[in-house]
């Protein structure tokens, strides 16, 4: 049996499949937090954006045609 050593493109390529996997993953939860913070359910969004063909494509549309962001008066008292 031979044991096959990872050479430096295999190497490559999983370090940027990781990074991918990361940037996506920070993306996703950025939309979550971002929808949910706008009254929109973020777990609707989510996967519209993830199965959208290209998760960048799809950020780049969420942050398009997302609402507006609802303001909460805050009040102060003197």
């Amino acid at each position: 049996m031979e044991i096959h050593s990872l050479d430096i493109s295999h190497f490559i390529l999983l370090l940027l499949i990781g990074i991918y996997l990361v940037l996506v993953t920070f993306v996703l939860t950025w939309i979550y937090y971002d929808a949910e913070r706008r009254g929109v359910f973020g777990w609707l969004i989510v996967p519209l954006v993830f199965f959208s063909g290209s998760s960048i494509i799809g950020a780049l549309l969420w942050l398009l045609f997302r609402p507006k962001l609802k303001l909460k008066p805050v009040s102060v008292s003197v």
